[in-house]
């Protein structure tokens, strides 16, 4: 539908910018989380006055209520789910039928994000050492999780680092190592190192490795020192095949 490299265009769907700011949003797919979240919270209180009218117990009302809630989700919410589904197609139609560039609207978004996401992946190619340290951070994590999936045949997950200090979990050979990205020119401090052996005894870890282009500070050569924490490159992540612990 577009013949540039640089994704769709929006003259080649018939509408302008200004008909895609004036065009409605669809309430049911911006609110979705929040009407499960709601489903959620109805079926818990029919479930806790239920059971509390039975038992005149609140302390046991609200114990069954979290059981029965639990057992129920495996069927409830599939159902929801389904609910929604087809709220918002009825929601869709609907709209588009009101307002007909409604729906070139729509089409140019879905091909918008389409786009994105093949971009994404474009990007994520095998580079050269030289181009590692000028990646920000987000290209940085994304191309090293390539990167991992490339070279290893092993489960890895994708973590909050806000939550968990690092940013990879790899199974390994039936070793548990994390992984910190650390992107840029600065010098990792030696924090960076103890927020990771932390880490290890909250994950049961048995390796950290943080995956730098930058050199690390005297201070964090010395604290990784005899630790189950290394540091490497990464264009030699091939080298956490060999068991160093």
């Amino acid at each position: 539908m577009w013949a540039t490299s640089d994704g769709p265009r929006i003259e080649d769907f018939g509408i302008t910018e200004d008909d895609l700011a004036r065009a409605p949003r669809l309430f049911l797919s911006s609110h979705r989380v929040g009407f499960l979240f709601a489903a959620y919270l109805i079926a818990a209180v029919v479930i806790f006055v239920l059971i509390i009218e039975t038992s005149h117990s609140i302390p046991a009302a609200a114990f069954f209520t979290v059981i029965v809630l639990s057992a129920v989700s495996v069927l409830l919410l599939p159902v929801l789910i389904l609910l929604v589904c087809a709220g918002e197609q009825v929601e869709e139609r609907w709209l588009c039928r009101r307002v007909p560039m409604l729906r070139a609207c729509l089409a140019y978004q879905r091909a918008l994000a389409e786009h994105r996401r093949h971009d994404e992946k474009a990007t994520a190619l095998a580079i050269d050492a030289a181009d590692w340290p000028t990646l920000s951070e987000l290209t940085f994590v994304r191309q090293l999780r390539f990167e991992l999936d490339r070279r290893f045949q092993h489960t890895i997950s994708e973590t909050d680092r806000e939550q968990t200090g690092f940013d990879f979990l790899l199974d390994l050979a039936g070793k548990r190592v994390i992984l910190r990205c650390e992107a840029g020119s600065t010098p990792v401090a030696a924090s960076v190192a103890r927020e990771l052996a932390a880490a290890l005894d909250d994950f049961h870890a048995d390796t950290a490795v943080i995956v730098t282009t930058a050199a690390p500070t005297t201070a964090l050569e010395e604290y990784v020192a005899g630790r189950r924490i290394r540091i490497t490159a990464p264009w030699e992540l091939d080298a956490l095949k060999i068991p160093h612990f």
